[in-house]
C-alpha cells in the first residue's frame, strides 16, 4: 500500500475539511456525534487540533484532539478511519502522531463504549489496548451529548507516559471531568452528571486492563 500522510487540517481548507466531516458522519456511532455546525466550528479553537491521513489526494483518516495548553491531560476525542483500509494502522498512526502534538508527557484520555459483549466494542477496545491505554476503574464515563439520542454506556481510558502508574488520584480524576464538561461540551459545572461519576469513586482510581 502507497505511504499514508498524517498532517493537519487547516480552517480554511475546505475540500479537506468536507472530507473529514463526511467521514466523521459515516463512520462515528450516531448518537455519539456532534451536530454538524457544532462539529465544524471545532476547528476555530486554538484548543482543538484536526489531523488528517491522506493516500495520495484522499482523506482516509481523521482524528479530532481537545488539548488545551494549561492541562497536563489531553482528550483523543474522535477518530475514523475509511472502512476499506481499516486494519492498516492508519488509526494507530493518527493517534500517535495527536499524542506527538498534545505532548507525550500528558496523560491521554480517551472516551470509548463499554464492553457488552458486542464485537466491535471489543475490536475497538483491542485497539486501544495494543497502543497502552488502561481503564478508570469504577468510572461510569457519562458522554454529555444527546443530540441524536442517547449514547451508549461508556468508558474513559488513559495512557500515561509511567507505564507502571498504577492509579491516580480522584481528586485528578474530578478536574478531568469538569475540564472535559465544561470545555469540551460547555457544561454548567453543577451538571448533575458529574457528581454521578465522581461520587462513587475511590480516592485513588485503579488503571486497569481492558
Amino acid at each position: 500500500m502507497p505511504e499514508i500522510r498524517i498532517q493537519q487540517i487547516a480552517p480554511d481548507d475546505a475540500p479537506l475539511l468536507d472530507a473529514a466531516v463526511a467521514l466523521y458522519r459515516d463512520s462515528i456511532e450516531k448518537s455519539e456525534q456532534r451536530p454538524e455546525p457544532v462539529f465544524r466550528a471545532l476547528i476555530n479553537r486554538p484548543d482543538y487540533r484536526f489531523l488528517a491521513a491522506r493516500l495520495d489526494e484522499e482523506l482516509v483518516g481523521v482524528a479530532v484532539s481537545w488539548a488545551p495548553e494549561d492541562a497536563d491531560f489531553w482528550l483523543f476525542e474522535y477518530v475514523a478511519v475509511a472502512e476499506r483500509l481499516r486494519g492498516n494502522n492508519i488509526g494507530a498512526n493518527l493517534f500517535v502522531a495527536s499524542r506527538l502534538m498534545a505532548g507525550q508527557e500528558r496523560i491521554a484520555l480517551v472516551e470509548v463504549d463499554a464492553f457488552t459483549g458486542e464485537e466491535i466494542q471489543a475490536k475497538r477496545l483491542a485497539f486501544y489496548r495494543r497502543l497502552g491505554c488502561r481503564r478508570l476503574a469504577g468510572l461510569d464515563y457519562i458522554l454529555p451529548l444527546n443530540a441524536f439520542g442517547s449514547p451508549p454506556p461508556m468508558w474513559l481510558l488513559a495512557l500515561a507516559q509511567e507505564e507502571n502508574l498504577a492509579s491516580v488520584s480522584v481528586m485528578e480524576v474530578e478536574d478531568w471531568l469538569r475540564r472535559i464538561y465544561s470545555e469540551v461540551y460547555l457544561k454548567p459545572l453543577d451538571d448533575a452528571r458529574l457528581a454521578t461519576m465522581i461520587d462513587p469513586l475511590p480516592d485513588d482510581v485503579e488503571l486497569v486492563g481492558i
